[in-house]
């Protein structure tokens, strides 16, 4: 865990953290909202491509500048560690995902793309999971329900112990 409370952590300070603490994965759990508040459903968030690349650029840039940096990576380095990390990522998913289906509460049935920030490090495979829509009053409720809570937590569970056997 990355917090003790409540209270907001820039995605910067939670990657530092991360790494500090030698983590094998991390996983970012959020509820999602929408100005449709008819949609439902869970979805789970890993690396783009274009994200991959944008931060092993950014990297590379700021590591140059740095030349002496005690961590410094040239970009084929670089570009392995994020191509390793992208697919234990996206593995992970698919496996979190499987456990979702059997309660047939995806919004998507497969790992989508983005850029976020929390998703950047190359260091460790991390995944986003957005576990229902808050601006759906059905599922602000089932969000809200402690065995709702307990089969989330369980599916992702089961999903991490058929990642790591």
């Amino acid at each position: 865990m990355i917090r003790t409370g409540n209270y907001y952590l820039s995605i910067s300070k939670r990657i530092k953290i991360s790494e500090k603490n030698h983590v094998n994965l991390l996983i970012s759990i959020h509820a999602n909202s929408s100005k449709n508040s008819k949609i439902s459903g869970l979805s789970v968030w890993v690396l783009s491509k274009k994200g991959m690349k944008f931060e092993i650029t950014h990297l590379s840039k700021k590591q140059n500048a740095l030349k002496r940096h005690k961590n410094y990576m040239k970009p084929p380095i670089l570009n392995s560690k994020f191509n390793f990390v992208k697919k234990s990522g996206y593995t992970l998913a698919k496996k979190i995902i499987q456990e979702f289906k059997i309660f047939k509460f995806l919004y998507q049935n497969n790992p989508k793309h983005a850029n976020f920030g929390i998703l950047k490090s190359p260091n460790f495979p991390s995944i986003l999971i957005e576990t229902g829509f808050i601006s759906n009053i059905k599922e602000e409720k089932k969000l809200n329900n402690k065995n709702y809570q307990k089969i989330l937590v369980n599916s992702i569970y089961l999903g991490l112990k058929k990642y790591f056997l």
